[in-house]
C-alpha cells in the first residue's frame, strides 16, 4: 500500500471527506488529493503531525510508509538522542507504546507553537 492509498484509507476509516481533512490540516482539497494520488515527491514534514492527528494515527505511521522521507536526519543523532534510543530499546512493548503516545501528545501540543514560530521568523 502506497502512502497515498494509506492516507485515503485512513481518511475514509475516520469518516472524513477530503474537504474536512483539508480544513483540519490547513490545506486545500486539491492538496489532499495530491497526497492521496502520490502526486508529490514527498509528504512535507510540517504536515506529518497535523495529518497524523486528523487521521488518528501516529506521525511514525506516516513516516514509515513515506519512502521519500530522508533518513539523513535520523542518522545525525546527538549523544542525548542516542541515549534516549538506547533506553527506549530496553522498554517492554507496553512501555514503548506509552512513550510513543506521550511523544505524540507533546508533538501535537507543540506543533501550533512551532508553526507560529516559523511564521514569525519568515516574516
Amino acid at each position: 500500500m502506497t502512502i497515498g492509498e494509506y492516507i485515503r484509507a485512513k481518511r475514509k476509516e475516520v469518516g472524513l471527506s477530503a474537504d474536512e481533512l483539508a480544513a483540519k490540516i490547513g490545506k486545500n482539497r486539491a492538496t489532499i488529493y495530491r497526497y492521496e494520488n502520490n502526486s508529490i515527491e514527498k509528504l512535507p514534514s510540517d504536515v506529518l503531525i497535523p495529518l497524523a492527528n486528523a487521521l488518528s494515527i501516529t506521525p511514525g505511521d506516516l513516516i514509515k510508509r513515506n519512502s521519500s522521507v530522508s533518513t539523513q536526519s535520523l542518522q545525525e543523532l546527538t549523544p542525548s538522542e542516542q541515549q534516549h534510543i538506547k533506553k527506549y530499546r530496553k522498554l517492554s512493548p507496553a512501555g514503548k507504546k506509552e512513550v510513543d503516545h506521550y511523544l505524540d501528545f507533546r508533538l501535537s501540543a507543540e506543533a501550533p507553537r512551532v508553526e507560529k514560530d516559523a511564521e514569525t521568523s519568515s516574516s
